[in-house]
């Protein structure tokens, strides 16, 4: 469904082996999909993320305010926001979301939100990539069933991620305090 199985096949001189793909969805329909909007928080290098049907700019902007509302309760006043050039993030009218919540929020000193769009072709100057490219070789190239299956394996591993940086984080609290004792 997601990844073909791996199979032997014949491919013509310099061609690439194409393999077919068991299809899940009938000629006409939409193939099912789910997107992963994910966020990392820079002091605590844990990721977060929270799963949608689809992704537009309609879904961006109700996960940003989901986003800004939980940084705001902690209490930060800056929220820089890195972005590809996808074009659910470089849409005109989420832009103009985020600049008509900006103006509100100057007046009435709320968090601010910084949009910070990535050059194009430069996804080693996106903090999340490498926990995506962790994750996808950890998950594998195993077939699965259902999207859900996909989701369940995805979220396992971010969980494992995160239990493991609090563990190095918990560590390293506990040998400073022993040094400086």
């Amino acid at each position: 469904m997601l990844w073909p199985r791996p199979t032997s096949a014949w491919a013509r001189k310099r061609r690439p082996q194409r393999v077919p793909k068991a299809k899940s969805w009938k000629k006409g329909e939409r193939p099912p999909s789910r997107c992963l909007y994910a966020e990392m928080d820079v002091c605590e290098q844990e990721v977060q993320g929270e799963w949608h049907q689809t992704w537009n700019q309609e879904e961006t902007w109700k996960y940003l305010q989901g986003l800004i509302a939980r940084y705001a309760a902690k209490g930060v006043r800056y929220l820089v926001v890195f972005w590809d050039n996808a074009p659910w993030h470089v849409a005109a009218g989420l832009r103009e979301r985020v600049a008509a919540y900006n103006r509100q929020a100057k007046r009435v000193g709320k968090l601010h939100v910084v949009l910070f769009c990535l050059p194009s072709k430069s996804p080693w100057l996106m903090p999340l990539e490498g926990v995506f490219g962790q994750t996808k070789r950890a998950v594998g190239m195993r077939q699965r069933d259902t999207l859900d299956q996909l989701q369940d394996a995805v979220d396992q591993r971010l969980a494992w991620r995160n239990a493991r940086v609090r563990a190095r984080r918990k560590h390293a609290h506990s040998s400073t305090s022993l040094v400086s004792a």
